[in-house]
């Protein structure tokens, strides 16, 4: 309909009108682009709460399962120990039996946590990463999950030194040892520790097995490069605590 008023207006040479109608048709267009801009910058922001929201989810699901690995790690650094001293000393492995028993098997195994990071995915693929206003977040973000894949290059070596591990003490413990750890003990974790450690056992066949270990070669050479894996396993594990914090940190803000 203005179109045609405009046609008219022309024909005419109502210039006036003419002006007039185009300001009115200008107007109109502004006004209807600025309010799909308002409602798509409203409807960003809706998704930037939503992606916000997920995000401090993912982190604060992450942090139990990172503490649950500082303290596997902080035991098997114990365990580790245990066995240096027990080399040195045989009598040092009925001090502790049971977790002796253990170390032998477990003083090299290593635990990674998994960490929820669907949602740092799903900005990254879809280029929604542009929703997040916060440029101080998205460098910590980038950091924390940028960290956690580097950390990826170390699992090879993690896993040859495992299988190290299991060839230098293949053999130490009994039949009867070797069936308590699969029956009985299982993997050593802080909540059951406790419970472990009052299993019975023949302190004089644990003395033998910890003979075993001081004579076998190359054992005493290699269990401080284990203390060493697992100290660092654990400085690793905090400074991933560290990142989480500080992500949390801002996504609280």
């Amino acid at each position: 309909m203005i179109l045609q008023k405009i046609a008219r207006s022309i024909r005419e040479q109502d210039w006036f009108v003419v002006v007039v109608e185009l300001l009115v048709v200008v107007v109109g267009l502004v006004m209807a682009f600025q309010v799909d801009r308002w409602r798509e910058a409203g409807n960003e922001r809706e998704q930037e709460q939503n992606y916000l929201s997920r995000l401090t989810a993912d982190i604060e699901s992450d942090l139990p399962a990172i503490q649950f690995a500082i303290e596997l790690q902080t035991i098997r650094l114990g365990m580790a120990k245990q066995l240096m001293a027990a080399v040195e000393n045989p009598e040092t492995a009925v001090e502790d039996p049971v977790l002796f028993l253990a170390a032998i098997d477990q003083a090299a195994f290593t635990y990674t946590p998994l960490l929820a990071s669907h949602t740092f995915e799903d900005l990254r693929s879809t280029g929604n990463m542009r929703l997040i206003r916060n440029q101080e977040l998205k460098a910590v973000l980038f950091d924390y999950y940028g960290f956690d894949q580097s950390q990826g290059q170390y699992r090879p070596l993690e896993f040859k030194t495992e299988f190290k591990h299991f060839e230098l003490v293949a053999g130490v413990l009994n039949y009867d040892q070797v069936r308590l750890l699969q029956d009985e003990i299982g993997y050593v974790t802080d909540v059951r520790i406790d419970e472990i450690r009052k299993l019975r056992v023949d302190n004089l066949e644990v003395l033998l097995a910890a003979k075993r270990l001081a004579e076998r070669p190359g054992v005493r050479d290699w269990l401080p490069q284990i203390r060493r894996m697992q100290i660092e396993q654990i400085m690793v594990h905090n400074r991933r605590i560290e990142r989480a914090q500080a992500v949390l940190d801002i996504l609280e803000k």
